[in-house]
């Protein structure tokens, strides 16, 4: 491992370090962790506290002087480890956690938690990511606690110095089954548990303003949700209660007036609210909504008075609704200087302080951040996450309707040198399948097919998250069916683009993205297909013999978004990879992780075994010790490289 000197060496070329390549970046380069990433400003703003990696190996916790960003100094090295988030506790003391890469099983596990001064002294671990369940956690304990509890709540506005620790409860039989929290004192080592007397099953909370949960947010044991408050006479109680699905209603914050804010269902889509009381029937006033998506936000809140500035979300790209004229003057002046990126501002004491973080973000390039100063105007460059990356490609955000009306959001990444005419391309499909999948920023993996040539097409099909109800339910029962026809529908509005060449398609993809990708190619209109993770059949993926999900989704929402494993047997199975052997007509790519727990090896291997019975072998992986996903990067690269000479080999332009 590097010594702390030769760290704070490597550290000072990344701060001014900037990128020049002529040939494309190797797949090292598109893996590689980054180098600077998650800066935090302490509230005097006179410090910047960030996760360093220069070698790609050896993470280390760095602290930069605002008025020295050309200046760092790292303070503790962790090897293998990887430092996952710093906060400031004050302007004088870190918490920060930190995850083992890997487990002996090749899966990633929790985040530990530490705490140190800012010139790197007084360093203690609170949680022990590497042991579970052997920790005696009484609230006096003095031991590391284990794995089963991690940070939920880092000093808030009203509360310096405090951290909350989140505690998971299981049932005993390998079921989580609920969610304690403690207040942690790092002073003095103090514990406090907060939610004796809660309800049952409990999965999340909202603090108020003194630190105390004023919200619990529990399934009511059959697919639905349920949220409980802490009435005024302080017992709780349900505010609010749907059968199915999220609430549509949705505290997320309390300030020191004890307003609400609260995410609210309109029209299928959640918008942000604010309202004077935390009464279940108080009118409330709308703040930041869209037509488009729901909005997830995150409340930019002043240290010092408490007041909402900003709100920052995700519709077409990151961006910030100020309601403080200061900082959207901060705003415009910003994004005037760094043209074609999305620049989030990022500070505690926002009004009194001057300087504030910057992170921009561009389709083009990583991550960039820079240092601002409201009242000299100047605009300093602290460091790129990736320095050694050069541009990538234009990220084109863009929509089709499918086949039944529905909106297709899409984002197009367009190929490095392309020839004339439409370009051969990979048909990149997100996994879940109930998450958003498209975002506009700089993604390693499209931007590295775009440098081989090859247009990127990526569509939120019906079933992915942040649209709204309507077309996340829109993909209920649909895998094989109108999700996949979503998929060719995108392809289409590609070719008639004049974008892409209908014979030259790939299909890719992992986790559903792999079962989409098996259905593509069962559909005769790709010409290859690779697919990681792939469920290969869907009733293996509902049986209880078989899947990892719990007892409550695997009862409920498993058989509404899916199928049910009894009164749609014969839907699982007719959309089953594994039914459709005589269908697999092309060059073909599985991917595997011999432990995956969510898709087991059976998936894969039943799937290739029953190929090759039919003269049609495909090219197959299992890598060892690798659960629902590839954390080793030697594991990782690997299956980049048999990805690119794959697609070289079938899809590459031909003369």
């Amino acid at each position: 491992m590097k010594t702390l000197a030769t760290l704070a060496r490597s550290l000072c070329l990344l701060l001014v370090a900037t990128a020049a390549h002529a040939a494309p970046p190797n797949i090292e380069d598109f893996q590689r962790p980054p180098a600077f990433s998650g800066p935090v400003l302490s509230p005097d703003g006179r410090h910047i506290a960030a996760i360093v990696n220069p070698d790609g190996k050896t993470t280390a916790l760095a602290v930069i002087a605002t008025d020295k960003p050309d200046e760092a100094t790292p303070l503790k090295a962790f090897g293998q480890a990887d430092i996952r988030s710093v906060y400031w506790i004050d302007n004088e003391r870190l918490a920060f956690t930190v995850r083992p890469r890997v487990d002996g099983e090749g899966r990633a596990i929790g985040a530990g938690l530490w705490t140190l001064d800012r010139n790197g002294g007084n360093l203690r671990q609170w949680v022990n990511p590497t042991t579970r369940g052997s920790g005696e956690n009484t609230p006096q304990a003095k031991r590391a606690l284990d794995a089963n509890w991690s940070l939920f709540q880092a000093p808030d506005v009203g509360r310096p110095g405090e951290l909350v620790l989140r505690h998971y409860v299981g049932d005993g039989r390998g079921e989580l089954s609920y969610v304690e929290l403690a207040r942690l004192n790092p002073a003095t080592g103090e514990r406090q548990l907060l939610t004796e007397g809660a309800p049952d099953h409990v999965m999340n909370w909202v603090l108020d303003a003194a630190g105390n949960p004023a919200f619990a947010f529990s399934t009511n044991g059959r697919g639905g949700s349920v949220v409980h408050w802490r009435t005024p006479e302080r017992r709780w109680a349900v505010w609010h209660e749907v059968a199915s699905g999220e609430p549509n209603r949705r505290p997320l914050a309390i300030d020191r007036a004890g307003r609400l804010y609260l995410l609210v269902n309109e029209n299928g889509r959640m918008a942000l609210h604010r309202s004077d009381s935390l009464a279940p029937d108080a009118p409330t006033t709308r703040l930041v909504g869209s037509n488009v998506y729901s909005v997830w936000p995150q409340l930019l809140r002043d240290a010092d008075g408490d007041d909402l500035i900003g709100v920052q979300f995700e519709a077409d790209v990151p961006q910030t609704a100020w309601f403080a004229p200061a900082l959207a003057a901060a705003q415009a002046e910003i994004d005037r200087r760094l043209p074609g990126a999305a620049n989030l501002i990022s500070c505690q004491r926002c009004l009194a302080v001057p300087t504030v973080l910057v992170t921009s973000f561009s389709d083009r390039r990583p991550v960039r951040y820079f240092l601002f100063n409201r009242e000299t105007g100047q605009l300093t460059g602290l460091a790129s996450s990736m320095p050694w990356m050069p541009e990538g490609r234009p990220r084109q955000v863009a929509s089709t309707a499918a086949r039944d009306g529905l909106r297709l959001p899409l984002v197009i990444t367009h190929p490095a040198l392309p020839a004339p005419g439409p370009a051969p391309t990979v048909l990149l499909v997100h996994g879940g399948p109930w998450v958003r999948g498209n975002f506009w920023e700089w993604q390693a993996e499209p931007q590295f097919y775009a440098s081989r040539g090859y247009l990127v097409l990526e569509a939120d099909f019906r079933g992915s998250a942040g649209y709204g109800v309507r077309h996340l339910r829109a993909g209920d029962k649909q895998w094989g069916l109108k999700m996949q026809d979503d998929l060719d529908d995108a392809v289409d509005w590609a070719v008639k683009q004049g974008l892409t060449d209908p014979k030259r398609v790939c299909i890719v993809g992992a986790s559903y993205g792999g079962y989409a990708a098996l259905m593509g190619l069962s559909r005769g209109r790709v010409a290859c297909a690779v697919a990681g993770l792939a469920p290969t059949d869907l009733t293996k993926l509902t049986s209880r013999h078989w899947a990892d999900f719990g007892q409550e989704s695997q009862t409920y929402s498993l058989p509404r978004y899916l199928g049910d494993p009894v009164a749609d047997a014969a839907l699982l199975k007719a959309n089953s990879p594994i039914q459709l052997v005589d269908q697999l007509q092309g060059p073909l790519l599985m991917l595997y992780g011999a432990l995956d727990t969510r898709v087991p090896l059976a998936h894969g291997t039943e799937l290739r075994d029953a190929l090759t019975a039919a003269g049609r072998p495909p090219e197959f992986v299992a890598y060892p010790n690798e659960g629902h996903g590839f954390y080793k990067w030697e594991h990782r690269q690997d299956a980049w490289r048999r990805t690119e000479a794959f697609l070289a080999r079938y899809l590459a332009p031909r003369d």
